[in-house]
Order: structure tokens, then sequence, then C-alpha cells
């Protein structure tokens, strides 16, 4: 899997608002580093996302161009 597959999958996951896919995403040790949360891991990054996503229900990502 190229670095640009595990993004596509990370975005994919934000994008369909499925917090249990955002969270496979990480390893079992992944965090999550933003400044209002902090850092978090585990489930409580998809509680995070829930939130925005209520506050957000149109929030999206895209990919909008590749370095290569």
């Amino acid at each position: 899997m190229t670095c640009l597959d595990v993004a596509k999958k990370y975005l994919d996951a934000w994008n369909s608002h499925n917090a249990d896919s955002l969270v496979g995403t990480f390893a079992a040790d992944g965090i999550y580093r933003d400044p209002s949360t902090g850092v978090i891991s585990g489930h409580a990054i998809g509680a995070y996302a829930k939130h925005l996503w209520s506050a957000f229900p149109n929030l999206s990502f895209d990919i909008a161009s590749i370095a290569e």
C-alpha cells in the first residue's frame, strides 16, 4: 500500500462520516494531534470526528494535488 493509498483511505473515512473506519486507519498506538484537542487516540478520535460532523455536516476533504 502506497502513502497515497493510505491518505485516500483516511480521507474516505472522513468523507463517509464513518468513525469506525476513521479509527481503523490508525495503528493500534496511533495518535491524532490537533490544536483544539491536543493528543487523542483510539475511540476518542472517532468521538472527535463525530463532534465535527455534527457541527459541520458537509465537512469533506479532497486531495488537491500530488507532489511527485
